[in-house]
Formats: C-alpha cells, sequence, structure tokens
C-alpha cells in the first residue's frame, strides 16, 4: 500500500538507485536523505516499543502461560523437553524462557520481557522490506500496521510470534542476498529457519517459502528474464515439476481430514496459485546445461541448508549424549498428530469472502478512475471508512465486514499478484529486481498462512498479518497506476481499527465483535511478573494458589485436565511428565497418574470442571482421587481437593 500524501516520488527513486553520474544527488543530499530515513525508522521504533510497551502485560491465556512457564522453569530444573516432560513445541522455545527466567527472575513477566527484545529487533527487518518497495514515510506507515495487528493484540510468549519474527528475518536476509548476490545472507537466512524449527515445527513454512523462491531463481537466471522461448530441459524440468506437485500432494493431505472448501481456499489454493506460476514458467525456460542449472539451484540450497543445520545440530547435542533422539522424534513428530483430535478450529467460511470482494471492488474501481472522478470516488472512500471505524464499536455487522474483509486476503493476494507477474514486462535490471522480491513476499505469504492450520482462531491471522502487509506493498508498488490516495485511506482505517477496535478486546472476541478491555486487574502472585487480567481470573487465582499452597505439604501437586499453570504459579512440581492431558497415552494412565501422586507424596490436588481441550477426567481416576483426598472446596472452576 502506498499513500499520496506520504509517498514522495523523488525521495523514493533516490533511495532505491544507485547514484550514476550527473543524475546522482550530491553527497550532502545523500548524506540528508539518509538522517531522514534513519529518523523516521527511530521514530517508528520509538511509536511501536510505546505502544507494545502499553500492551505488554495485559490479558493471559492461563494455559498458554502455564506451559511455556513450566516447560522453562522444568528445563531450568535439569529436565530436557520430550525426554523428561511432554513438551507442546520443539523445545526450543523452553530452553529461550528457561534463559529468561535465569537472567530477568522466574515470574510471567520475564518471558515478555524476552519476546519484547525480538520484537524491538524485528521492527527494524519489516521497516527494511517496506523500503524496498517505497518511501521512508511509506515503509514506516506499512511497518506500524503490521505493528498494530501483531503483539499487541496478544502479548504472550507464544512460539508462533517467534516463527513471525524469523520469517520476516529471514525473508529481509533473502532481499539483501538479492540486492547484493552475497551467499552469506542465504546462509544467515537458513540459520532463522533452523531457529525457527527449534521453537515449533511450524517454522519448516517459511523454509518451504524459501525452496520455492530458489526455483523462482534460478528460473531467472536460466533465461535472465528474456521472453519464453521454445525448447526447455527435460532433467531439470522433470526433477522441478515433480518436486513442486510433491509440494501440492503435501498441501493437500493435511486438509484431507478436513471438511469444507474453505480449507482449499486458505491453505491450498495459495501455494497451488505459486506451484502454477513456477510450472508455467518452468516451461517457457529456454534449453540450457542441465548441469548448469542444477548447479545454479544447489549454489542457494547448500548455504541456506547449512544454515538450517547448524543450530538443529547444536540443539541435538544433548539428545545425542543422552540417546534419547527417539524421545525427541516422537514428541516432535508423531505426539502433535494428536493436536488434531482436540485443537481444532475452522477457517472462515466462504460466505465471508463477500467483505473481502467488496474491499477488491473498492480498489479496483480506483484503478479504473482518473482525474477528478477520482479524487471525488477517494474522498467518499475516505467518509466511508471514517463512518464505518465508528460504527463498528455499536453495530456488529459493521465489524464483521471490517474484519471478514481480511479473512479471505490472502489467497486473493496471491492470486492476483501471480497474475499481474504473469502479465509483466521486466524492462530493465531494477523492476526484474522487484519482480524477484514481489515472488519471495507472495511465496511466504501463500505458506506462512499455514500456520493458521489447524486452529484458525482469528488470532492466527494476526501471526500472517505483517507479513500480508509487505506483501500487499510489494504488489501495489509495481502498479503504475496504484490509486495512492485510495490505498493510503485503506491504510489507516485498518491502522485504527486493529488499535481501537481489535486490540481492546483481547483475543476472546477478536473477529467476532468489539469489546471494551476488561483485562485491568492486577495479578498479585508473586509469579505472576504483574500481568493484568480479567476480575474473574484474578479472585479465582488468588484464592486457588494460596489454598493449595497452604494444605501442600511436600513439593508436588496435580492439577488437571489442562491446568499447568497451576503448576508455576504455585511453585509446586508436576509428579506426571504431561502437561495436557490429551498427551498421554490412556492405556493405564490411571495407574500412572495414581502411582505418581503417592510416590512424590501429593497432598492436594486442583482438578478443572472447564478444561481447554482435553476431555474430562476418566471416571475411575475421579473416584479414586475422591478417595484418597476426601477433603474438597470450590474455587471458580475449579474443585481443591486435599488430605489431611
Amino acid at each position: 500500500m502506498e499513500l499520496s500524501l506520504l509517498d514522495n516520488q523523488e525521495d523514493q527513486t533516490v533511495q532505491q538507485t544507485a547514484p550514476v553520474s550527473n543524475c546522482a544527488p550530491s553527497d550532502e543530499a545523500w548524506r540528508a536523505l539518509r538522517r531522514r530515513t534513519l529518523l523516521i525508522l527511530v521514530g517508528v521504533w520509538a511509536i511501536s516499543a510505546v505502544y507494545v510497551t502499553a500492551n505488554l502485560n495485559r490479558g493471559w491465556v492461563p494455559h498458554d502461560e502455564g506451559t511455556y512457564a513450566q516447560s522453562a522453569e522444568r528445563v531450568l530444573g535439569g529436565e530436557l523437553p520430550h525426554r523428561d516432560f511432554d513438551d507442546l513445541y520443539t523445545g526450543g522455545l523452553s530452553f529461550l524462557n528457561a534463559f529468561a527466567f535465569r537472567l530477568m527472575g522466574t515470574n510471567l513477566g520475564s518471558l515478555r520481557l524476552i519476546l519484547m527484545v525480538f520484537f524491538l529487533a524485528w521492527v527494524p527487518a519489516l521497516f527494511y522490506i517496506a523500503s524496498r518497495f517505497g518511501s521512508a514515510l511509506t515503509a514506516g506507515a506499512i511497518t506500524l500496521l503490521a505493528v498494530a495487528w501483531s503483539i499487541p493484540n496478544y502479548a504472550a510468549a507464544v512460539p508462533s510470534w517467534y516463527n513471525l519474527f524469523f520469517a520476516v528475518f529471514g525473508t529481509s536476509a533473502i532481499i539483501r542476498y538479492l540486492e547484493t548476490r552475497r551467499y552469506r545472507w542465504v546462509f544467515l537466512a537458513g540459520m532463522c529457519g533452523g531457529f525457527s524449527i527449534l521453537v515449533k515445527i511450524t517454522g519448516v513454512y517459511f523454509i518451504a517459502a524459501a525452496l520455492l523462491f530458489f526455483v523462482f531463481r534460478e528460473q531467472c537466471e536460466a533465461n535472465g528474464d528474456r521472453k519464453p522461448a521454445t525448447g526447455h530441459g527435460r532433467v531439470y524440468s522433470l526433477f522441478v515439476t515433480a518436486t513442486l506437485l510433491a509440494f501440492v500432494a503435501i498441501l493437500s493431505a493435511m486438509i484431507r481430514n478436513a471438511r469444507g472448501a474453505a480449507y482449499i481456499v486458505h491453505f491450498v489454493v495459495p501455494g497451488a496459485t505459486l506451484v502454477a506460476f513456477l510450472l508455467w514458467r518452468e516451461f517457457q525456460t529456454p534449453p540450457g546445461n542441465q548441469g548448469q542449472r542444477f548447479l545454479s539451484l544447489f549454489r542457494m540450497l547448500v548455504p541456506f541448508g547449512i544454515g538450517i543445520l547448524l543450530p538443529v545440530a547444536v540443539y541435538l547435542i544433548p539428545y545425542v549424549r543422552s540417546n534419547s533422539l527417539s524421545s525427541l522424534i516422537r514428541g516432535v513428530f508423531i505426539l502433535p498428530q494428536r493436536h488434531l483430535n482436540f485443537t481444532v478450529m475452522r477457517p472462515a467460511d466462504l460466505p465471508a469472502a463477500k467483505a473481502t470482494f467488496l474491499l477488491v471492488a473498492l480498489i479496483a474501481g480506483a484503478v479504473f478512475l482518473q482525474g477528478t472522478l477520482r479524487r471525488v470516488y477517494g474522498g467518499l472512500i475516505a467518509i466511508a471508512c471514517v463512518a464505518a471505524l465508528v460504527a463498528s464499536a455499536q453495530v456488529p455487522i459493521v465489524y464483521w465486514f471490517a474484519w471478514n474483509s481480511l479473512s479471505f486476503s490472502i489467497p486473493v493476494t496471491v492470486m492476483c499478484g501471480i497474475v499481474s507477474l504473469t502479465r509483466a514486462n521486466i524492462a530493465d535490471e531494477r523492476s526484474a529486481l522487484l519482480r524477484e522480491q514481489l515472488v519471495l513476499l507472495l511465496s511466504v505469504t501463500a505458506v506462512w498462512s499455514l500456520v493458521q492450520f489447524p486452529f484458525s482462531a482469528p488470532i492466527y491471522f494476526c501471526f500472517v498479518a505483517p507479513v500480508l502487509a509487505l506483501t500487499l506493498l510489494a504488489f501495489f508498488s509495481s502498479f503504475g497506476r496504484a490509486p495512492r490516495f485510495v490505498l493510503g485511506v485503506l491504510l489507516c482505517f485498518y491502522l485504527l481499527f486493529a488499535v481501537l477496535r481489535v486490540t481492546p478486546g483481547f483475543l476472546y472476541h477478536i473477529g467476532f465483535d468489539y469489546r471494551a478491555d476488561t483485562q485491568n486487574m492486577p495479578l498479585t502472585l508473586p509469579r505472576a511478573g504483574g500481568l493484568r487480567v480479567e476480575l474473574d481470573d484474578a479472585l479465582t487465582y488468588e484464592s486457588l494458589i494460596p489454598l493449595m499452597q497452604g494444605h501442600a505439604a511436600g513439593k508436588y501437586t496435580y492439577a488437571a485436565p489442562d491446568c499447568p499453570e497451576i503448576y508455576f504459579l504455585s511453585g509446586l512440581k508436576n509428579p506426571t511428565r504431561t502437561l495436557f492431558d490429551f498427551f498421554d497415552d490412556p492405556d493405564g494412565r490411571t495407574e500412572r497418574v495414581l502411582s505418581a501422586v503417592e510416590r512424590n507424596r501429593v497432598n492436594v490436588i486442583a482438578i478443572s470442571k472447564k478444561p481447554s481441550f482435553s476431555p474430562p477426567l476418566a471416571a475411575d481416576l475421579r473416584v479414586a482421587l475422591n478417595e484418597r483426598f476426601p477433603h474438597s472446596a470450590t474455587v471458580g472452576r475449579f474443585e481443591v481437593r486435599w488430605r489431611e
């Protein structure tokens, strides 16, 4: 998106084009431009830091916070993820959070502070990418839009935020490679992919996106972006074709058990569209030396692959030394399959696409109008956006349209971007570079959007929205007739919609309706780290935790189903290896739990009446626990039981 009020075409030309002969700016003008860009970046960085800091300790999802904190505390105590306890993710985040505890104290606030450190490094990376497609002011506006749709809406240290950070870091490294042709940047991008999968296995989506882009990059080297020629290399083309079709087959297999066309549109169409484009190009690529084409591809794949393997290899060392690689493989690749049975949420259904089509129609109308008609049209759009922003606080259908205008924006953006690329006329080297950068961002958006599967809660769109914003900027920057004023108005609308309507509602209401902020009650427990939560949660946990601590005679308790936050907030240990009960094997589970309870001399337990994902405790386990812990009290949604 470009802003007519912000975009200075002359500055953009100077910024993105190397100085040549008499057309180049003077050294003084060049330094002034760089100072201006730096000032804008610093201003955007400062605004982002203040805004996120204001929301950093607001709200929580108890089982999320408990999962990250308990895992980190167990690592801090010498345990190894997957070998000693069932980490929900790859395990790298547990080590990072353990480091945060050691450095800043064992409380929930420490997890958010380390997240903030990564965020502060992420903002300049966003700005850097955006600056390739617009002026410094435009890049700043897009960066603020990306920030508003990210962490402030849910500031917990969830792994998907780190995956997003590394995806943007890796994308910026590849863009730098395109500009310098130095393979060290490809290596750095690979390291970002490696670190990302250590946080959560979904980091592989960025890796897949980069691999798809490398296919396109090799095609550019093979034909020099010349017009299509007859003939094609058979061996290399067959290799690429088989690989790309396998990718589409994997996408289809992922959603094989999901019902509804919405899954296909959201999670298969973007990647399949990109693959179709690459195959179309492949069979128009001039014939060439097959060995040379493989060599060109592997010149990118090798440093990228080494970058991935380096952090992964270091992470594997303790598992190799303790002969527990099988535990890691089981925990990362096998146990997560149970997520599909318990943590599933459908994406937006096809009727929501009409809101996206309305947005596309508004932009298309501006494209085809000229002169006074375009200015009048833009003014009407501005008035409509102001009215919609005001009405969205009280009229649910207006909020619904505003949110759902983005719901199908990813497949629409990818398809429109690919269509524009098939019609593009690359006239010079700068245009070719912009084309490569656009394909890179389309690839990352298309594949990274899979992070929303299988749990397509509205907040998961926020894990993709910043990349989408960058891609839209790249897409519209390629338009000679882009309606900059209308795009600027829409940018302001979605920025203000995020700040005024999305963020205040927290993730329980995001995507559904506007609610005033109710996460304003400090959770005063010592390990809460100053989080502000809803009144009901504060009352529940500030009564529950002291009650359990008062009845605990040792270091252990038992809390289930899905109550990891109780272990951490109370400082009492978990006698089992399970954080979420659906991970545990149901065969023999009652005997294992009772044995762990007796072996560790547990005196007090907590039973959740409303587990987040897992089913209620098995009847025989519940009866046995009631017999062993005869005294009880109800605190909120928990039943506390103890024995003297």
